[in-house]
């Protein structure tokens, strides 16, 4: 998956990228390398990317001299709206 929630699959960015309120412009808020939090959040709405069995963060090290810090949550599973048969999935 290289997309976050709120934004088009396969469109390598997150919601906010969408609308071009991104800070700095890029493609998400927390690609912007400054010493401020920020967050880039949605609901992952493409149901063949789900469900969600992994996490993948990059560009997590020092810059200029500064420790980055990454903080994520993934929340509850909810399903509604139409969709197909029934699917077992199993632990990854």
């Amino acid at each position: 998956m290289t997309y976050w929630g709120g934004a088009s699959p396969d469109s390598k960015e997150c919601a906010c990228g969408r609308n071009n309120s991104c800070a700095g412009g890029k493609r998400c808020n927390c690609d912007q390398n400054e010493e401020e939090w920020r967050e880039d959040s949605g609901l992952l709405t493409d149901k063949s990317t789900l469900p969600v069995r992994e996490l993948r963060f990059g560009d997590v090290d020092s810059f200029y001299g500064h420790d980055e810090k990454g903080y994520h949550t993934l929340g509850k599973f909810k399903c509604y709206g139409p969709g197909e048969e029934a699917k077992n999935f199993q632990s990854v």
